[in-house]
Order: structure tokens, then C-alpha cells, then sequence
């Protein structure tokens, strides 16, 4: 592909240059947790899908470590490139990953040895805890392979290989897919077979990767030198995002501990089919924020300012665009997307309007994606242009902040409709807390200046 000018080639042509490759990258890539849910569905029964619901809060915690030095090193990474300091942003990127693999082997251990404590934490019944545990504890061992993957794939689109990035992904998704048929329906390896695939296929991901490295192949590369303020840089300017994954996870486990209490396993099951279209949306408009990321953060380090303004507005305007198409797509096609993670014969027999349920909470809960979008975008603009704390506060009014409150409260005043309704709210109103902060930023802060 021909090398891109981040400097003076059109901020459309840059943009589709970095985002669909992460698209594409980003899909294969959920659809990890999609093929583990559809799989363990069909060949273990719906109650896997509960299972497999209580255990989803671990993976924003597992994301949240990582992120704390992908994206704070990725915009720090790229401002050094724009401003021609090559050796520095090898520096940057060895400590690293020398640091990620190190502290990925360690808390591995200590997760794989309170397996059965978390699973409990989590609030897994007495039906569904060895089902719980059995997978975790395969998730765990691995977890250190999941903190190196994402570290490196977001390390090698800021070295401008996207197209690179995007085919470990769809190669580790292949294999997720092809590992889980020959565990679940070979094998039959029961639910431990599905997070042997997913890590598996993480595996494959980083050997691609770690090739572009090794080989030298592009601005980055391994040089012997550690830097554990370099690392603690990266780490501040990562805040947002690593707090951002980590309050998804204290809200999904807000809603599973809300709707066992008050639905049971069945609220669960709901709320795990939901959110596997959630994956899907969320990808596509963190696709889009990632888009824009290389190219501001490289600008910001040229000082090229009224072009970064620019990248910001083009990335608002097509996050709109996308969102309304997407949430257009899960509302009409709600019900046949429920019916490929139910037998819906199976579950008709014992639930007639579970999958009609599903659909309808899809057209409630996708609406806090319309407002997401623009959240996102505002947050990653800001850490690519090195004021994480913005970014931070916008990101704790939807997760930690506002739906911690408005659960409980529309809970008691709506009941189940208020329970679905409680995170919507928040993104929405979030949306008025990023436009100040973007407003500051824009005539007193950083462009300011």
C-alpha cells in the first residue's frame, strides 16, 4: 500500500486509511466473545449463555491493564514520530512491552489462584459456578497472552501497518472459530474448550505481530533499554481509556448482580445476547475513534492544530452517520439475531417470549449508542492530544458516575424497564459534559494557547 502522508494527505483519505483496517480488525476481534457465546449456545445449552454472561465483567478489567499503556503509549508513540524522534519512540515501545509481559505473567498467577473467590464475587449461582469456574480458570492462565496482543496490535497501526493489524486479527479470529468446533463438537472438551480457543487464537495474532517487530519492517522496533518513566508516562496518558474499560466492567457487574436479584438467570441471559450485539456496535465506534487517533496525535506533535480541529469535526459527523445505521439495523433485525444464540425451539418450550424480550430491550439499551459514539470520539481526541483528564471525566459520566445512580433509581420507580433504561440515560446526558469540555479545550485550553 502507498505510504501516507499524515501531515498533508486529506483527513478523509487518512482516515479510512486507519479505520477500516481497524474495523475489520476490531470485529475479528469481538468476535471472539460472539463465536464463544453462539458455540457454547448450541452445544451446551442456554444456560452456558448465563454463565458465560456472569464472567464478562473480568474482560473489561483484563482490557483495562492493558489499555493503560496500549493507548496512552500509542498517542505518545505517535506524537514522537511526528515530531522525527524515532529512537525515542523505540524507547517508548520497548519498555513497553517488556513491562506488559512481565506484569501479564504475574497477575495470571494471582487471577488463576482466586479463580472460585471471583467467580462467587461475580455472582454466579449454585447452577451455573462450575461452569464459571472451569472457564476462568483457562481464561486466567492465558491472561498474559490477552495483555500482549492488544499492546501490540495498536502498537504496530501507530507504526502505519494497519492492514497488518487488521490480518492478525481476522487470522486469530479464524482460529477462535476453528478451535472452538474441534474443542466443543470433536473433543467435547465441555466450556473450558471455548476460552482454550479464544486464547489460542490470541496466540496466533502475536506471532504475526511480533514479526513486524523482529524483522524490523517498519519505524518501531526492540532496542535494549528500559525505561520505567517512559512506562509511567504512557501509563498516566492511558488513565481515561484503562478506566473507561474498567467502569464497563463495574456496570456489567452492576447488571448482573441487579437482574439475577430482581429477573434471575433469565434477566441474564437477556442481558448477555444484548450485549453481544453490544460488542458489535461498540467495535464499529471504537473503530472510529481509533481512526482518528494516529492522525491527530501525529499532528499535535507536528503543531499542526487547525488540522487536528478538523480530524475531530470529521470524526463527530461520521459517528452520527453510523450509529443511527447501525441502531436501524438492530431494530428491525433484532429478534433474527437473538434466534442465533437460542435454539428457538428449545427455549420456546420453556420461555415463548424470551427472544421477543431480547429484541425489545435491543431497541432500549442501543440507544445509549447513539450518544456513545460521540463520547468516544470526544475521549480518545482528547488523550491523542495529551489532556487525558478530560477525556477521564467524560468517560466516568456514563460508566461509574451517572449509571451507578440512575439504576437503582428508575429500578424502583419503572422496574424492569427502568433497569434496561438507567445506562441510555447516562450516555445521553454525557453528551452535554463533552461538549464542555471539548468547548474549554477549544477556546480557553490547549488550542488556545
Amino acid at each position: 500500500m502507498k505510504s501516507v502522508d499524515l501531515k498533508r494527505d486529506s483527513i478523509v483519505r487518512l482516515f479510512f486509511y486507519y479505520f477500516l483496517p481497524a474495523l475489520f480488525s476490531m470485529l475479528s476481534m469481538s468476535t471472539h466473545a460472539i463465536v464463544d457465546g453462539f458455540f457454547v449456545a448450541h452445544a451446551l445449552g442456554e444456560n452456558t449463555v448465563a454463565a458465560l454472561g456472569i464472567t464478562w465483567p473480568v474482560f473489561p478489567m483484563l482490557v483495562a491493564c492493558e489499555l493503560l499503556f496500549a493507548i496512552g503509549g500509542s498517542s505518545l508513540i505517535s506524537y514522537y514520530l511526528g515530531k522525527g524522534d524515532i529512537q525515542g519512540a523505540k524507547k517508548i515501545f520497548s519498555s513497553i512491552i517488556y513491562f506488559v509481559l512481565i506484569l501479564g505473567l504475574c497477575i495470571s498467577v494471582v487471577l488463576f489462584l482466586w479463580t472460585r473467590e471471583i467467580a462467587l464475587f461475580l455472582g454466579a449461582s449454585i447452577q451455573i459456578e462450575k461452569m464459571v469456574v472451569d472457564y476462568l480458570e483457562i481464561i486466567f492462565l492465558g491472561a498474559f497472552i490477552m495483555f500482549l496482543h492488544p499492546v501490540l496490535d495498536m502498537f504496530v497501526v501507530n507504526d502505519k501497518r494497519p492492514v497488518l493489524a487488521m490480518s492478525s486479527m481476522i487470522i486469530a479470529a479464524l482460529g477462535n472459530v476453528i478451535f472452538n468446533y474441534i474443542f466443543l463438537f470433536v473433543m467435547d472438551l465441555g466450556i473450558r474448550a471455548s476460552a482454550l480457543a479464544t486464547i489460542l487464537g490470541n496466540t496466533l495474532a502475536i506471532v504475526i505481530l511480533l514479526s513486524h517487530f523482529v524483522q524490523k519492517k517498519g519505524d518501531l522496533s526492540f532496542v535494549r533499554n528500559f525505561s520505567l518513566k517512559d512506562v509511567l508516562i504512557s501509563a498516566k496518558n492511558g488513565i481515561p481509556a484503562s478506566v473507561s474499560e474498567m467502569s464497563a466492567g463495574i456496570v456489567m457487574l452492576l447488571y448482573n448482580v441487579t437482574l439475577m436479584q430482581a429477573i434471575g438467570e433469565r434477566g441474564v441471559i437477556i442481558y448477555t445476547v444484548t450485549m453481544y450485539g453490544g460488542i458489535i456496535f461498540f467495535t464499529i465506534l471504537l473503530s472510529i475513534a481509533q481512526g482518528i487517533q494516529p492522525i491527530s496525535s501525529f499532528n499535535y506533535g507536528a503543531n499542526q492544530l487547525a488540522r487536528v480541529k478538523e480530524v475531530y469535526r470529521f470524526g463527530l459527523f461520521f459517528t452520527l452517520a453510523v450509529s443511527f445505521v447501525v441502531y436501524g439495523l438492530f431494530y428491525m433485525f433484532g429478534e433474527e439475531f437473538a434466534r442465533a444464540f437460542l435454539d428457538s425451539k428449545r427455549a420456546g418450550l420453556r420461555d415463548v417470549e424470551l427472544i421477543s424480550d431480547i429484541a425489545f430491550v435491543m431497541k432500549i439499551w442501543f440507544v445509549a449508542y447513539l450518544a456513545l459514539g460521540i463520547n468516544m470520539v470526544s475521549s480518545i481526541f482528547l488523550q491523542s492530544i495529551q489532556r487525558p483528564w478530560g477525556a477521564l471525566l467524560i468517560t466516568l459520566c456514563y460508566t461509574i458516575i451517572l449509571t451507578p445512580i440512575f439504576l437503582p433509581l428508575l429500578k424502583q420507580y419503572f422496574g424492569e424497564i427502568g433497569i434496561w433504561s438507567a445506562y441510555p440515560l447516562a450516555s445521553v446526558i454525557t453528551i452535554f459534559v463533552a461538549s464542555i469540555v471539548l468547548r474549554y479545550e477549544f477556546k480557553k485550553g490547549v488550542f488556545a494557547k
